[in-house]
């Protein structure tokens, strides 16, 4: 039995997700309502005529097609069939919100004639009897709406989706059925050929496996629910199994395909594991049934071998050619995984191999994160690719001309293509056609929906038909992080002729002859010409080339590893020279220097970066600054402008250990200054090399870059350990991080996106760069029942999923990359959480035992609800954008939904656009006041505009406030009249590590005291907002009309809120200079 916790857990996750019993009686109640109404049909003929979208659909053999006179006659049954009747039914069909019956209507034999399995003459009448049906259940009084669908996203196979009036929330999904002897199962073999209009080959004519299929399912479908109810009747907790397991694949997004596995599908294969193969015993409960069917489909050679349900030995070999998952049916004549194609089956048992392997090394959050987690494609898989098709050379939507529908036909080409252009450079290649299809298949047929007129029509819907000759095949892949980015794809040796004749015309130009250093000439395709900063375009522009080359339907393909470029924006050059890498081997050449060092008091024994540029987290890190080269030098380096202000780069200096150094920290620090004054004294007199000392650090110029150094003495005694506790705790960090880093290729670039959102959305002031990467960092090292991210794009729309879901205020977060934290360690900090003075989250990792760290002093409550309601609402954006036409389970407007693509130029700024509305005032700061504008994501137009749309503020003002701020900061660029008078006198001008932008915030929040909080975004923001504080003990507020009402002779009187216009007076008055204007917001302060 499951432990106590898993226990609760799948208590509670049975009771909301199974059917309840009082569902089930309203359900059997629209049964009987729907078997009287069908009663009342009268047995009569009627004319039907195809149509018109049916007879192109399924080809040349109903061109000719003319109105029919059938007759009608009565079902011979209408009853529960699925999982409704066998046991197992979701209470929510996942993507439609309502509960999904599934009732067969069984049509007599006598309505069709003897070779109507021939030439879809079976399908045509079938949708006579279904049009019958619609139109008499149309008219009853009990039904609200009676419309068509298709089963299995198959045109040929319609069904009706009935919803009563009252209750609204149960489906009925009307299924035709036939009596089994209603054609000779062995003319409906997957073998024999049915459709006349197949080629011929060898004098034969093509079989049909898939055709047949659509109808032999049909006759058996009672033969499947009694092999179900068997299987209910032998293992006790066989229906919770089912439920649990439909669970696990619907949070997957793997019940939302046409081609993949449907609840259908996995009740039989569970049922098949407990009573034919012995898999299972009937006496496990329901988490043991699951874990061991993840178990058993997690080996890719069982399912790719096949099984059958017949209880006798049966050969598959022969259905084994036509279909690439088989499963034969207790009838012997179906195999029940007739749809499902090569890529679903590669993707559901990539999925549980990491779901089995999770469970069996088991683990405190294993139950959750294998079934209660939410794992959408969006999140899992690391690229993305649409692909746009030309459909003009088939007949229609979904056109069923051959034996399978037609966009089956496009995927598995696409699939293989890309397969073979990736080859191991992914785990998994996954291809479907959009729009996806949910699971119950509860949509309304677009061919069926009555046309508007052309007054009437919306421009929307005038869009989607200019559109219908294109449609669009999603592609995900899941890359293996060793091959993912490798330069160059090996073909076949030259001495092969055949193979490198096949490799030349697949690749075509790209395909050249190599020697290799080992001596091996072969074919090869090289990559080596893609900028640094754009290798993560690799596999994308593979997938694109060999699309676009071998199959000419390919329209326009677009890729999500571009999609958050526009955002980082930075150059080639910049991401050499300020690589991780690139700043190390700078720095250790400084080391090298420092540890040389004979006349100092203690040596120097270790330098540790601890910035971000050093571990690649940082969105922009330092460029070499032409001042920063050593005397003299420097100057004339390069033409581009030269910031005031240039970023440093933080080292600690480990000293070797003495006995000598003073007690208390005032003395410590003036003799580690003293320390750090016989240092830079050093590197001036032995390499000329400029340096600037202070009393907090040393700035040492070297090779176009500021290092600031910090000592670190604690290896001299617990007083100098306590005296420098952040500085070493900021060392473990960047340890801790660096290891991360160098374990996880895409983890530098991830972070640096994840801290470009946070400070777009003005939350920098509030939430530490340290919590940031540490949150980053958790999503690499605890990945759950998934593959660590091998994008940004993927590792991004984790981290805002876990910003905007997870409990900060309840449950710690643990980065524990070494598993040390032992469950008397995770309870100490859950108890922690509950007490009253607890922060709002905390990040517990290996030097930080107590969580807070990084987050005592905030980020505020109402910061962080607002920060993951915007995560909340970006995570959603991006799903869409990777995703594409998607529309299960989202919360957003279809309008909106449809206005995003992945190819736009602009898709990016939907998710790094902040909302301005939500701020009282909102500041202006001077471009030029700012020492990187350059970083900025939007133009001063652009911000103009939104100011305008959402504050309300009149254009005119603009132009005046500009008019009236021409002098003040000029940090942007280096004024020529200062770098005409020499390198040393420019040198000297500089402002290094100056934060103009950190400077102001910290005197506003000094005078506002507790009346407001400031967001602002420091990568180039000219923003800052300012949410005033309702409701709340205005302390130390400074400003004078707050101040009026304090007697320091009488009685302390709480100074009252300053108004709107007293706080814009006051921040203009402290940002004079640096604030070019303010605006109140004039929806919340008319």
């Amino acid at each position: 039995m499951p432990d106590s916790l898993d226990g609760e857990l799948l208590k509670a996750l049975l009771d909301e997700a199974s059917l309840p019993r009082a569902v089930q009686g309203i359900a059997a109640n629209l049964v009987q309502r729907l078997k009287q109404t069908v009663s009342g049909i009268v047995v009569k003929d009627f004319k039907f005529s195809t149509p018109d979208h049916f007879r192109i659909a399924l080809g040349p053999s109903l061109k000719n097609d003319s109105t029919k006179t059938l007759k009608f006659f009565q079902p011979l049954r209408i009853h529960v069939v699925g999982s409704a009747a066998a046991g197992g039914c979701l209470k929510t069909s996942p993507g439609v919100g309502c509960t999904v019956v599934d009732v067969a209507v069984e049509v007599p034999k006598e309505f069709f004639q003897e070779k109507d399995y021939l030439d879809h003459r079976y399908h045509v009448k079938r949708m006579a009897y279904l049009q019958v049906l619609q139109q008499h259940l149309e008219s009853a009084d009990w039904v609200a709406s009676s419309v068509y669908s298709t089963h299995h996203a198959d045109v040929r196979k319609p069904c009706l989706l009935v919803k009563a009036k009252k209750p609204g929330d149960v489906c009925l999904r009307v299924l035709l059925t036939i009596p089994v002897h209603t054609f000779p199962s062995a003319r409906l073999h997957h073998e024999k050929a049915n459709l006349r209009n197949l080629e011929i080959q060898n004098d034969e004519r093509l079989s049909s496996p898939h055709y047949n299929h659509s109808i032999i399912e049909d006759m058996f479908m009672d033969e499947h629910i009694k092999y179900l109810r068997g299987a209910a009747e032998t293992a006790e907790y066989y229906e919770d199994a089912c439920v649990l397991l439909k669970v696990w694949a619907a949070k997957r997004g793997l019940l939302g395909a046409p081609d993949g596995f449907n609840g259908f599908v996995l009740s039989m294969i569970l049922a098949y594991l407990i009573r034919s193969s012995g898999k299972l015993s009937p006496q496990m409960d329901a988490q043991q049934l699951v874990k061991g069917a993840l178990s058993f489909l997690s080996n890719p050679a069982t399912l790719k071998a096949g099984f059958t349900a017949t209880g006798v030995k049966q050969n598959v070999a022969s259905w084994r050619s036509m279909f690439p998952f088989i499963f034969v049916g207790p009838c012997g004549y179906v195999n029940i995984g007739a749809r499902i194609s090569r890529s679903a089956m590669d993707e559901f048992i990539h999925e549980a191999a990491r779901s089995s392997s999770l469970l069996e090394r088991g683990g405190r959050t294993a139950f959750e994160q294998v079934f209660l987690v939410s794992l959408y494609p969006a999140m899992r898989y690391d690229l993305h690719v649409h692909v746009k098709l030309d459909r003009s050379d088939n007949t229609a939507v979904g056109s069923c001309e051959g034996d399978i529908v037609s966009w089956r036909n496009h995927e598995k080409t696409i699939h293989d293509l890309v397969t073979k252009a990736i080859s191991n450079r992914a785990k998994l290649v996954r291809v479907q056609h959009q729009p996806f299809v949910n699971s119950s298949d509860i949509r309304p047929m677009a061919s069926f929906t009555p046309k508007s007129s052309k007054k009437r029509k919306h421009a929307e819907e005038q869009d989607a038909e200019d559109e219908t000759d294109l449609f669009t095949v999603w592609v995900g892949i899941i890359f293996n992080p060793e091959h993912a980015l490798r330069l160059v794809d090996l073909g076949p040796s030259s001495d092969n002729d055949k193979l490198a004749k096949e490799f030349q015309a697949f690749w075509g130009d790209r395909a050249e002859l190599r020697r290799f250093k080992d001596g091996r000439i072969c074919e090869s395709v090289v990559w080596d010409s893609i900028p640094l900063n754009k290798r993560h375009h690799i596999p994308a522009l593979a997938t694109d080339y060999v699309l676009k080359r071998n199959f000419s339907s390919t329209e326009s393909v677009e890729w999500s590893c571009n999609l958050l470029d526009p955002a980082m924006g930075m150059k080639e050059s910049d991401s050499k020279e300020s690589s991780p890498i690139a700043l190390i081997q700078c720095l250790d050449r400084l080391a090298k220097r420092m540890k040389d060092m004979k006349e100092v008091p203690l040596r120097v024994v270790n330098a540790q970066p601890i910035s971000p540029a050093f571990r690649g987290t940082d969105p922009f890190p330092p460029r070499q600054h032409q001042l920063a080269f050593g005397a003299g030098i420097g100057l004339g380096r390069s033409d581009e402008q030269m910031p005031v202000c240039p970023k440093t780069l933080d080292v600690v200096l480990q000293l070797e250990g003495s006995g000598r150094w003073p007690e208390n920290s005032m003395a410590i620090n003036k003799t580690k200054a003293a320390m750090a004054l016989k240092i830079a004294e050093q590197l001036r007199s032995s390499y000329a090399t400029p340096t600037i000392v202070t009393e907090e650090a040393t700035d040492v110029l070297h090779e176009g870059y500021v290092f600031r150094l910090h000592i670190n003495s604690s290896a001299s005694g617990a007083n100098n350990e306590a005296a420098e506790k952040y500085l070493i705790k900021g060392a473990a960090h960047a340890a801790v991080i660096a290891t991360i880093s160098a374990r996880f290729p895409v983890y530098g670039a991830a972070t640096q996106v994840a801290k470009r959102w946070i400070s777009s959305h003005m939350l920098a002031p509030h939430i530490r760069d340290e919590v940031v990467e540490l949150i980053m960092g958790y999503l690499f090292l605890h990945s759950g029942a998934v593959d660590p991210p091998g994008s940004r794009e993927v590792a991004f729309i984790r981290f805002l999923d876990l910003l905007a879901s997870h409990p900060w205020n309840v449950l710690p977060l643990f980065v524990d990359p070494e598993d040390e934290f032992t469950l008397a360690d995770m309870q100490y900090l859950e108890k922690k959480m509950d007490s009253s003075d607890a922060s709002s989250m905390c990040i517990a990792t290996p030097y930080d035992t107590e969580g807070d760290l990084w987050t005592q002093r905030g980020p505020p409550g109402v910061v962080l609800k607002r920060a993951q309601a915007l995560a909340s609402r970006a995570a959603e954006r991006l799903k869409v954008l990777l995703q594409g036409n998607n529309r299960m389970g989202h919360n957003l407007s279809w309008s909106f939904m449809n206005n995003l693509l992945l190819g736009d130029a602009s898709a990016w700024e939907s998710l790094f656009t902040p909302a301005l509305m939500q701020y009282d005032i909102v500041l202006k700061l001077r471009r030029t006041a700012l020492p990187f504008p350059d970083q900025a994501l939007f133009s001063a137009k652009q911000i103009k505009k939104r100011l305008v749309k959402e504050l309300g503020v009149d254009p005119d003002s603009f132009q005046i406030a500009e008019h009236g701020g021409k002098r003040g900061l000029q940090l942007a660029k280096m004024p020529e009249k200062v770098l005409t008078r020499g390198p040393e006198k420019a040198r000297a001008a500089m402002l290094i590590g100056f934060d103009p932008l950190q400077s102001y915030l910290r005197e506003a929040e000094r005078r506002l005291g507790g009346t407001a909080l400031l967001f602002a975004d420091k990568f180039g923001g000219d923003l800052i907002g300012v949410a005033l504080k309702p409701k709340m003990e205005h302390h130390g507020v400074q400003l004078p009309a707050s101040l009026a009402d304090f007697d320091p002779l009488g009685d302390f009187t709480p100074p009252d809120p300053p108004s709107v216009d007293e706080v814009i007076d006051e921040l203009l008055f402290i940002g004079v200079g640096f604030v070019s204007d303010a605006y109140k917001n004039s929806g919340k302060h008319a």
